[in-house]
């Protein structure tokens, strides 16, 4: 009896089917997971490798300015001609030389495009400029980013993505986050924050601006115990524009704030308003909106760890605001125009090492 040959294992089916069962593998592994995105950005501008590093002050400034939609005047529209950026920034870079800081962190800055032509405006520009790559709640690029200008050589650049974080409360946008080596063992956490607005739903506002600072308070004390194996003098400062002041009657019972509570320092608390007001009231004049009318206010806030109110190495003092750039008699006058430069003021802080 002849044997009949068993018919052949479908070998090519089978190699095509694993073939698309691990490129279906490979694709869900590759789509973005839920959490904090944290990237380590290259500088738009820094010295050669090897130059030598700007020796660290005695005394420290650290400013914080949003710039009113500070873009780069390419397919901004008609009204933001390259003049008008170019006026934009040289006023911008009038106020920002009086304060004349050491590091400055910056928001509502589009690009490293619009960031070089400040830094050219002033007489000694910064060493190392920085600008993030953000992402908007919708998922859209975003055109109002964050930026650091400093003298110093920072340690690490970092920008803190809460794009993917899951929930319908996700924050906007992120944070930018620099590390400064101080000397000896000391080191400098600086949070360049821009929390959400308050257009829109009250509670939901309030959700995303507390869920920003939870992931930033929570990567400061990662950041922290991390140096501990190097040093225990690690200072924090999370500064920029929060758009809420804890001591006006609409933010009263705010809670966004609170994830700061516990181990940060609230520089503007308890001082005048006239001294700390860092968004004036913008009049409509005859050529403005009435509707757009809101009261002062300290949004700009300024927010230090705990260990630089005593008697540490490195102390910090009382901020300070420089009021002006803002056309209070006009509130629709744009950035750019008539010397108006933002709708906020910038505000700095000092820190200042303690004499050997």
């Amino acid at each position: 009896m002849k044997k009949t040959k068993p018919p052949a294992f479908p070998f090519r089916p089978c190699y095509a089917l694993l073939l698309v069962v691990a490129a279906g593998l490979l694709g869900l592994l590759a789509q973005p997971r839920p959490g904090l995105r944290v990237e380590r950005l290259r500088p738009v501008l820094a010295p050669e490798r090897g130059a030598p590093a700007a020796p660290v002050p005695a005394r420290l400034r650290v400013a914080t300015y949003n710039l009113e939609h500070f873009t780069d005047a390419r397919g901004d529209g008609p009204d933001r001609t390259p003049e008008v950026f170019m006026a934009h920034a040289r006023d911008a870079a009038a106020i920002i030389a009086e304060a004349d800081p050491d590091v400055l962190v910056l928001q509502e800055v589009e690009n490293g495009r619009a960031l070089e032509y400040l830094n050219a405006q002033f007489d000694r520009p910064y060493d190392y400029v920085y600008v993030s790559r953000l992402r908007q709640t919708s998922g859209e690029i975003e055109r109002l980013n964050l930026a650091l200008l400093s003298r110093l050589r920072p340690h690490d650049v970092r920008q803190l993505g809460f794009y993917n974080l899951g929930g319908r409360s996700r924050p906007a946008r992120g944070a930018l986050a620099a590390e400064f080596r101080l000397g000896g063992d000391a080191a400098l956490l600086v949070y360049n924050v821009h929390l959400k607005s308050n257009y829109g739903e009250a509670p939901r506002n309030q959700a995303q601006r507390g869920i920003a600072l939870h992931q930033i308070a929570a990567d400061a004390v990662a950041e922290t115990f991390q140096n501990a194996v190097r040093t225990n003098a690690t200072y924090a400062l999370v500064l920029g524009d929060t758009n809420v002041d804890p001591e006006t009657e609409q933010f009263a019972a705010d809670p966004s704030l609170d994830p700061l509570a516990g181990g940060y320092l609230d520089l503007w608390r308890g001082r005048p308003l006239a001294e700390r007001t860092t968004i004036p009231t913008r009049h409509p004049g005859p050529d403005g909106d009435p509707l757009m009318v809101f009261p002062p206010a300290a949004f700009d806030r300024i927010y230090a760890s705990k260990n630089l109110g005593g008697a540490a190495p490195w102390r910090v003092g009382s901020p300070q605001a420089i009021q002006k750039g803002a056309d209070v008699e006009n509130n629709l006058t744009p950035p750019g125009v008539g010397g108006h430069v933002s709708d906020h003021y910038l505000a700095y802080v000092d820190l200042e090492r303690a004499a050997p």
